[in-house]
């Protein structure tokens, strides 16, 4: 009976519900970074951020070269995630007349992926163009299970005007996740209650020796 009652502990550690939380990636990697003014880590670092707005800054943001389309990103959250949502900061670099704003992301589809080599796509979205003053992000609903997050960046603002008008860049200034994540007292009973299992067993053992 007592084995029964440890066996039914570790059972309901396993069922014991999960927390969720603010993911904030642990690596980030681009396809490609048009220079060291444009880092890829600023999308995870939180450079730029006051509060939930970020600003208008570009060494705060991330771009990518004009010679390589699609664009892509992939997150690693550093544990497996049951993900319900990502927070993302579009580019928001206004020189003063507007047109850099284009460069912000506008078709972007996400992937998911329990390896970082084989994603499956979940959803594409559209994201609304940045402003130049401090903007709030745009929250954006997931569902599935991953350690890592892939971006592609499909078109950027600009993608309905002539060539030869468009930005050719593509960018964006921050990205976070939220999900739910195993809470420090569930791995701690599941420890507890392997561990009164593996007892019990080896007292077993004596008892019957």
């Amino acid at each position: 009976m007592s084995r029964l009652i440890l066996v039914a502990a570790v059972a309901a550690a396993f069922a014991a519900p999960a927390t969720a939380a603010v993911i904030t990636p642990v690596a980030v990697t681009a396809s490609d970074t048009f220079n060291d003014f444009y880092p890829v880590a600023n999308l995870i670092n939180g450079s730029g951020m006051s509060g939930k707005l970020h600003d208008g800054q570009f060494n705060n943001m991330w771009q990518s070269t004009w010679d390589q389309i699609p664009h892509w990103l992939v997150f690693d959250l550093g544990q497996t995630v049951h993900l319900t949502s990502t927070s993302i900061w579009n580019y928001n670099q206004d020189f003063g007349w507007g047109t850099s704003l284009g460069r912000g992301v506008k078709d972007l589809e996400i992937s998911i992926s329990m390896d970082g080599v084989g994603f499956t796509s979940i959803l594409t979205t559209e994201l609304r163009r940045g402003t130049g003053l401090p903007i709030p992000a745009e929250v954006v609903a997931l569902s599935g299970t991953a350690r890592y997050v892939k971006f592609d960046l499909l078109s950027n603002q600009d993608r309905d005007l002539p060539t030869n008008e468009a930005q050719p860049w593509t960018g964006l200034s921050e990205v976070r996740f939220a999900g739910a994540v195993p809470e420090a007292a569930t791995w701690a009973m599941m420890i507890m209650g392997f561990g009164m299992v593996g007892s019990a067993m080896r007292r077993r053992r004596m008892i019957a020796a």
